[in-house]
């Protein structure tokens, strides 16, 4: 009975303890209240850290704002927006550090935008009688929840599809398994601390705005003193972007640039042919012909090189090549590059040989060796190959910082050798070809005045990965013949000029068809691949479609199969996100083998034997190219003595 009491009365004070306490919600409120980190100061940095994070992470982010400001709402299903498009597909696979840079400037832009439409849409509805209806915003409230889950929704959708064509695109540059799908997931986590920091700089230089504005609002009423403020920061900011920024790091990747060209490729050997340049015959100093000049005239084949691969007899290829020494007067150097260009040809008796090549380097001095040796090797030795250096700048800088040095070294060039041509019996003279690569192929192309005048002047040329400023090739696409793309036109039926992705396209078009015209001379060969973002980049990108991107091959259309595209066929133009990412793929544009981005390798040896007219098998184009790659690879890594390679 004593137990049985016991019990009863444990059940009543369970009882009067259940009845006393709070309802559930309330005790898991109290329970995390005296268990709050902040509270007991424990992790609180880090806690703080994961909201923030939260707050900036596509996907999570939209569930609602921890720790950003309320007012960044808006900005935020921007920069959600924005992240579909930084993750889909552009012309080159994106490695982890392109998928950070995408994601964070797009998502940049989408807050910026986003911001913007907010606050034009908030002015418009306060004014409206509806703005002040309370019954509209609630179901604004629910749209806007309904929103963001869809949103998010999205975006996941998105990177799950952004994944599988990344895998697609690299199979189709025959890239290797080192853009792996846990770097997209690197490149988001990355590029969304980059998206942070772009909003902290936002908020630092709208505080030197509010601050300039009170400092002016004390003197000045607010219509005026706020586009004052705004004008100041503006200035403020350039002044030191120009002078400490871009201005230092200019004049330091000048100075390395100028060291570097100095310095000596191990695999570079001196020439002993007194046809080249450089040679105890030459009067162009070796020291002086600077690091990719030196691998110039260092490279290539010989005769014995051309006879043993090609089976014919050959002549000993001449290749001259003026460095930008730095005991030339810098205001007239061009110019006395070119007088010691033509007295390195009557030297070499340039003027005998059957075909003379100007080539225009890309920054440097680098000239791509299968132009070089694969003029020489069709052309059997009877070449002549003549070349300058107008810059120190690697390729990309030259392209950012000066597009006329190119241009106006190949014209002066071009212009002495043709005036000299001239003077020779039209049944003696050589016949002039052009050629170069990238900012060499915009110097050469641009040489002249317009198509006509280039076609006028020369017997042909090869001209690869033509960046998208260049004059002359935007002439040449833009009267392309009609129902032929851009990325790869059909100019004339294919009487002078070819556009070509793949060697295919030497002998028919885009779909397939035979040129309507036969080749005739002059013949030239303009080659771009649909993936290389160096001939598709433009400012215009920013802000308008180009027709690349409305033509089969975009926009889930395919292409004809015989237009050898190696870019998705899903992919879409979006204002900004298209500009950036296309910039972005310029930096990894060399990275995939060719015929594939910015490289142009062994199908340049099939160009010039279609532009000279010169048959060859594929074994003796696969030989050819077999002797320049390891021609080049020995050039230019490092080794003791340089051996001649075999085929």
């Amino acid at each position: 009975m004593q137990g049985m009491a016991m019990r009863f009365s444990l059940i009543s004070a369970l009882r009067e303890r259940i009845q006393e306490a709070p309802p559930i919600d309330q005790a898991i409120a109290e329970a995390k209240k005296r268990n709050s980190f902040r509270r007991l100061g424990i992790l609180a940095g880090p806690l703080f850290a994961v909201e923030v994070w939260a707050d900036l992470t596509p996907g999570l982010r939209l569930r609602g704002l921890r720790r950003l400001p309320s007012n960044y709402g808006a900005g935020v299903l921007g920069a959600e927006a924005a992240t579909w498009g930084a993750i889909s597909p552009s012309l080159m696979p994106h490695s982890w550090w392109a998928v950070a840079a995408n994601v964070a400037i797009c998502q940049g832009a989408g807050h910026l935008a986003g911001s913007l439409t907010n606050q034009t849409l908030a002015r418009i509805i306060r004014s409206s009688p509806a703005g002040k209806n309370d019954r509209a915003e609630r179901v604004a409230e629910g749209a806007n929840t309904a929103l963001h889950w869809a949103m998010s929704a999205a975006t996941v959708a998105a990177f799950v599809q952004s994944t599988r064509r990344h895998a697609a695109q690299v199979e189709m540059v025959d890239g290797q398994a080192r853009n792996k799908q846990s770097n997209a997931v690197i490149g988001v986590a990355l590029g969304t601390l980059g998206y942070g920091t772009l909003l902290a700089l936002g908020e630092a230089l709208q505080a030197v705005v509010d601050t300039a504005a009170e400092v002016f609002g004390r003197r000045l009423p607010p219509v005026t003193s706020w586009p004052l403020a705004i004008i100041a920061a503006g200035a403020g900011v350039s002044i030191f972007t120009d002078r400490l920024v871009i201005r230092r790091f200019l004049s330091r990747a000048y100075k390395r640039a100028e060291e570097l060209d100095r310095q000596f490729l191990p695999g570079a050997d001196r020439p002993h042919e007194p046809e080249r340049s450089g040679s105890p015959a030459s009067e162009e100093s070796w020291d002086k012909m600077g690091r990719q000049g030196r691998a110039v005239v260092a490279g290539g084949p010989r005769k014995r090189d051309i006879e043993e691969v090609t089976g014919r007899d050959a002549k000993e290829p001449i290749r001259i090549f003026i460095g930008l020494g730095r005991d030339r007067d810098v205001e007239d150097a061009y110019e006395e590059m070119v007088d010691a260009a033509l007295r390195e040809m009557d030297r070499t008796h340039a003027w005998a040989r059957r075909r003379i090549a100007v080539m225009s380097a890309a920054g440097t001095g680098w000239i791509n060796d299968f132009l070089t040796s694969g003029f020489e090797f069709v052309g059997g030795g009877d070449t002549a190959i003549v070349a300058m250096q107008y810059s120190y700048l690697p390729s990309a800088f030259s392209y950012l910082a000066d597009r006329e040095s190119p241009v106006r070294s190949s014209r002066l060039l071009i212009e002495a050798i043709s005036d000299r041509l001239d003077e020779i019996p039209e049944q003696e003279r050589p016949t002039l070809y052009i050629a170069g690569e990238s900012l060499g192929a915009y110097g050469v192309s641009d040489a002249f005045d317009n198509v006509e005048d280039f076609l006028r002047r020369v017997g042909g040329g090869v001209v690869t990965g033509v960046p998208g400023f260049a004059r002359n090739h935007r002439e040449l696409t833009a009267a392309r013949d009609e129902g032929s793309p851009q990325r790869l036109p059909v100019v004339d039926g294919g009487r002078n000029i070819r556009f070509c992705a793949h060697p295919d396209h030497l002998l028919h078009d885009f779909a397939g068809r035979p040129y309507a015209n036969e080749w005739e001379a002059p013949r030239a060969v303009f080659a771009q691949h649909a993936s290389d973002p160096v001939v598709w980049w433009d400012w215009a990108l920013a802000y308008r479609a180009p027709d690349w991107l409305k033509e089969p091959g975009s926009r889930g259309v395919p292409a004809p199969k015989a237009q050898r595209l190696d870019v998705p066929a899903t992919m879409r133009w979006a204002p900004f996100i298209t500009f950036w990412q296309v910039g972005v793929d310029q930096l990894a544009s060399q990275d995939y083998v060719s015929p594939h981005g910015h490289n142009y390798h062994d199908e340049a040896v099939a160009y010039w034997a279609g532009v000279l007219g010169i048959d060859l098998d594929a074994e003796e184009l696969r030989r050819i190219s077999q002797w320049i790659h390891q021609d080049a690879t020995k050039l230019r890594h490092a080794g003791s003595k340089r051996k001649r390679p075999s085929y």
